[in-house]
Formats: C-alpha cells, structure tokens, sequence
C-alpha cells in the first residue's frame, strides 16, 4: 500500500469568495460517453471514429450554466477531443477557464509502459497548447488510474512538463492499494503536485465529491456532506468533478447489466438541476487559482532546483 506518510504537504492559503465562501474546484474531465471505462465492451476503441461526437453539445452546456453562476472552472481535456473540437477548446478559454490535460485517448495510465505514457501525456499537451496557445500546467489520469504500480508516472509528468496532476481518489471502492492525504501532496521526488479529488464521508463510506457519486445520490446528501466539510474548523477547498455526457440523457443506451446501466445511465436526466443547485449552493474556482500557492511554490523550487544543477 502507499502510504501518506512518505510525503511533503506543501502549505497554501485557503481562497474566500466575497461572501466568506471557501472557495473549492470545479472540474471537468471532457470526454465522450463511448469513452467511459465501463461501456468499453460494447464501444470498443476500433469504432470509436464512426461514433457520433456528443462532448461539443454537452461541454457547451456546462459553458453556459457557468456563465450563469458566474462560476470558473478547469476543464481536463482528452487531447482527441481537442483535435475533433478545437474551436470548443478555445471558447473554454475565451470563457476564462482553465484548459488542462486528461491524456490523449481515455487509455489508464497503469496500462502503460513508461515510454507509451511518456508519449500519450506529451502529445496530448502539445495538442492543448497549439490549440489555445498557452501553457497546459495539469493533468488528471483516465479513470484515475495512478497508483503504487505506476507511481513512476510522477516522474515522466514532471519530466514532460506538468506542474500538477489531479490523479487519485482515495474514497473509490476500486482502489483499497493507496492510502494518501487529503490535501494537495508532493507524490515523487521532484516538485509536481498531486492534488487529489476530495473525499467525503457518506454512510461510513467515503465518496468522491462528484461523478457517480453525486449524480446517484440524493443532492441532500451531497449537500449535507460537503457543508460540513467545508465549514469544518481548518476546512479547505474540496475539488469536484464531472462529465459532459452526465448532462446527455439522450446519448446512445448501450445492452448492458444492471449494475453498469445504473452506474452510467442512472439519474443522467436530472444531473442538469442537481448541478445548478450545487453551483449555486457552494463556491467554486478553477485549479491554478485555488491551489495558486501550490503549484507557484512548487514550479519555482523546480527552477531553483535546474539552475542549481547548472
């Protein structure tokens, strides 16, 4: 198991909004629903060109309902998706958000060798950046898939040239190996940042702070969780997420089991208004700016640490 013990946590200041409000992450990992892992055999990777391209559609909605709240955000996009969509990529810009890397093309990194990653996180950085001509500094993994296996992933990051990831999360039921803070840590030996998706405790069991989670249950939960987290003595920013396609009840329904149907299909037609509430209920931000001080502090003890070795 890796353990949270073995690593620095860096300090940072807690953002407040006008009202007093911490200020938490709202993110957005863009991708199309055939991408989803759990629809994988029914989409496999060799008919994915001859799919209908939804994410625009859906990604545009989520655009608006932020102008609406007056809300930023950070939007983790799959370098593909950049290359159908380029002209949506730079209205997230345009929008004042930050554009951030979710890989090339929704493969799990613990799937990878360490070239092949090298190469899919590389490229798909170089597409954000042609696309909206300034510097990608965060990566999220598909499916979160960092972990003692492929902890080196770390590594090539900082190698290629990513300030932060928001790769883990320790409350999905899948992954029992990692037992890390809940607070942005520093995961390798260099200076990236890993800024895990939150956490919150709901029937004994801990939750992500959005996808699934918050789509399936009842937002009084949700909104009961994440209050007391947030108004807790020394709280800080929580980070959620979600999909564009969890917006789309009208996408293709796959033949799946029961269990896969609700976990992908479940509540798709009511995300929309469960996601207004909590836009309008909590405040929210993008990645660079929340954890500001983070990925400032870390990016500059980077440079001291190339000019030392000069």
């Amino acid at each position: 198991m890796v353990q949270a013990s073995k690593y620095r946590e860096p300090q940072y200041l807690t953002r407040r909004d006008d009202n007093n409000r911490i200020i938490n992450v709202m993110s957005v990992d863009v991708e199309e629903y055939y991408h989803a892992h759990s629809l994988e055999q029914q989409f496999p990777r060799d008919i994915w060109n001859s799919l209908e391209g939804r994410a625009e559609r859906s990604t545009n909605r989520l655009l608006d309902m932020f102008d609406e709240f007056k809300i930023k955000s950070t939007f983790f996009v799959l370098g593909t998706v950049a290359e159908r969509f380029p002209s949506l990529i730079r209205e997230m810009v345009q929008r004042g958000h930050e554009v951030a890397s979710h890989g090339l093309d929704h493969h799990r990194a613990y799937d990878q060798e360490p070239k092949v990653f090298h190469a899919d996180i590389s490229t798909a950085k170089s597409i954000l950046e042609d696309t909206i001509g300034i510097e990608v500094m965060g990566y999220r993994a598909a499916s979160f898939s960092i972990g003692p296996a492929n902890w080196w992933a770390y590594d090539v990051l900082e190698e290629v040239g990513y300030k932060y990831s928001s790769s883990l999360c320790n409350g999905r039921f899948d992954r029992s190996d990692i037992a890390i803070p809940a607070s942005p840590f520093i995961p390798a030996r260099g200076n990236l940042v890993e800024i895990p998706v939150t956490t919150v405790p709901v029937f004994n069991r801990q939750f992500p702070t959005g996808g699934g989670s918050f789509r399936l249950l009842p937002y009084s939960i949700f909104k009961n969780s994440l209050g007391k987290a947030v108004n807790s003595k020394g709280a800080k920013p929580l980070i959620f997420y979600c999909h564009p396609w969890e917006i789309d009840p009208s996408q293709p329904v796959a033949k799946v089991n029961l269990k896969t149907r609700w976990r992908h299909y479940g509540n798709l037609g009511r995300m929309e208004k469960k996601l207004a509430r909590a836009l309008s209920d909590f405040s929210w931000g993008r990645m660079k700016d929340v954890f500001e001080d983070v990925i400032n502090v870390t990016s500059n003890n980077a440079v001291s640490d190339r000019m030392r070795e000069k």
